[in-house]
Order: structure tokens, then C-alpha cells, then sequence
């Protein structure tokens, strides 16, 4: 076998064979080694190769194919305004997909009022506690560089100097595809910008709410719905998932901290125990 010396010297007198210094040969050898690298590096960079999507990878996230609505406006944002992860829970059946999500989203609009496509950026199937059933499952849903639509219209929160500085150089903007963007004036009120522009909608599928006449899916009061250990567990990778990818993210909320609703049911309960769960990933919210 050859040692790497003798490797760099093979390697070199077999595309240099009238070379006889041998010390020559192996200071060659090695800047050849070095050249070869580099064109190897180039080329993996030409062909398309890129830096992971997540820096720290914790959870899977599927991607799958979301329809869209052309005709619907929607609003772009820098992430550097992302501070903030809100739970939230889809009052369906725990087996419901992501896909299915979308397209109810789509149909929920008026003709006036067109939505966009899904509410939410990730959505997460998992059963509830004592069930086996659905199997773990992430997806992604609407782009995080899309505003989202999943923490109430009426819903504003407090911009530090960064976030009031994107808004002010006009970072934010609306519009439809394939037109002209525009700031939207009334996303900012009294200092305060729509909830949606800072948050990132994640929602657990599947229904933690008690039975009502608005939510007739909904648990009875003797067989409460509760999110198990697993559900806990993936919720604090995710989160930390972002954290680690957006710094700024510091904060775990819940729908009903922003507007009145029983969304996210029985979530809410866990959020601190997620909390602390995302510390052993090495990540800290509040």
C-alpha cells in the first residue's frame, strides 16, 4: 500500500514522468493534490450544490405541492421581522393533511376577498395521547418570507428598532402576483404592526377543543383531548429548528394570546413545558 508520500509522488510522476527530483516531485505532488481540490470544490459549486436549508436539522419538515391563488393578494416580508412562533390547533379530524388545509383555505375566501393558499407556515400531524394514529408528520406550508394569515385581523404587536426600520425603508409590502407591491399603510397602527407580519403560524392538526355549537367536532367534557409527550417533543425541535436559522425568533405563543378563540384548545397547556424542552436543544424563548 501507499503511504500518502508516496501516494503524492505517484500521483505526480504518472502525469510528470521526466521529473527526477524527487524532492520537486513531492512539493508538486501536493500542489497538484491542491489543484485537483479546488477544481473539485468549483464544480460542485457550478453544478448546483448549496449550503444545507437548516443549519441544525432537528425535525424532517415535508415539502409537498400547495395550490395558490393568483387572483388573492398577499404580503412579502423580510424574515428579519420574524420574532415570534404561534400554536395554534385546526379544529379538524388529527388525520387531516396539510393539503387538505390548503385547499379549504383556498375555498374560504369571498370572491372580494380571495385567500392565498395555506393559513399557516408548518402544520404537524400527531396523534393525540393515547391514540397510535396519524404517524408523525411535518410540512411545510406557506413560505415564511409570506405574511401569514393565522393570528386574527385584529391582532397587532409592538416592533422593536429593527422591525420599525425594515418598516420605515418600505420592506413590507403587498400585492398579487406578477404586479407591482406596494406598502400596505394599514398594517401599522400606533406604533404596533399586524401580528401576522412578525409571527410564524404552526398548527397542531387535529381538534383540542371542548364540544360547542361552533365547534360541534369538538371534545366532551368527560374525554378531554391532550397532545402527547411525542407532540411536545416535536413542537420544541421545530421551534428550535427555526431558532437556530432565525436568531431573532425568541418568543412561543399561542392563538388565543392574540385574539379571542378557543384555538389551540388543550396546546396552550404545554406551551411552557415546550419551552423547556427546546433548552436541551439548545435554544431559549420566551
Amino acid at each position: 500500500m501507499l503511504n500518502s508520500t508516496s501516494s503524492q509522488e505517484f500521483l505526480f510522476f504518472k502525469f510528470f514522468p521526466d521529473s527526477s527530483d524527487r524532492l520537486s516531485g513531492v512539493i508538486l505532488g501536493k500542489l497538484f493534490l491542491l489543484l485537483v481540490l479546488h477544481f473539485l470544490v468549483n464544480v460542485h459549486k457550478i453544478w448546483g450544490a448549496s449550503d444545507p436549508e437548516w443549519p441544525v436539522e432537528l425535525v424532517k419538515i415535508e415539502k409537498v405541492k400547495l395550490d395558490r391563488n393568483s387572483q388573492a393578494s398577499f404580503c412579502v416580508r423580510p424574515l428579519e421581522m420574524i420574532d415570534t412562533i404561534v400554536f395554534h390547533h385546526s379544529e379538524t379530524s388529527s388525520t387531516t393533511t396539510a393539503e387538505w388545509i390548503n385547499d379549504f383555505h383556498l375555498s374560504r375566501g369571498s370572491a372580494e376577498n380571495p385567500w392565498y393558499m395555506i393559513a399557516y407556515s408548518y402544520s404537524v400531524n400527531s396523534p393525540y395521547e393515547g391514540m397510535k394514529l396519524p404517524s408523525l408528520r411535518v410540512v411545510e406550508g406557506r413560505p415564511l418570507e409570506l405574511v401569514g394569515a393565522h393570528a386574527g385581523t385584529d391582532a397587532f404587536a409592538p416592533m422593536d428598532e429593527e422591525q420599525k426600520e425594515l418598516w420605515d425603508q418600505g420592506k413590507i409590502k403587498c400585492g398579487k402576483e406578477n404586479q407591482d407591491f406596494q406598502v400596505n399603510p394599514r398594517l401599522v397602527k400606533e406604533g404596533s404592526i399586524k401580528a401576522n407580519v412578525t409571527t410564524v403560524g404552526v398548527v397542531i392538526i387535529g381538534n383540542y377543543a371542548p364540544f360547542s355549537t361552533t365547534n360541534p367536532s369538538g371534545y366532551s367534557p368527560d374525554a378531554p383531548r391532550y397532545a402527547t409527550e411525542q407532540t411536545q417533543d416535536v413542537l420544541a425541535r421545530l421551534s428550535c429548528q427555526l431558532q437556530k436559522k432565525y436568531k431573532k425568533i425568541k418568543y412561543l405563543k399561542w392563538h388565543n394570546f392574540y385574539h379571542p378563540t378557543t384555538c389551540p384548545g388543550t396546546i396552550k397547556e404545554y406551551v411552557h413545558g415546550i419551552i423547556m424542552m427546546a433548552r436541551k436543544y439548545g435554544c431559549e424563548f420566551n
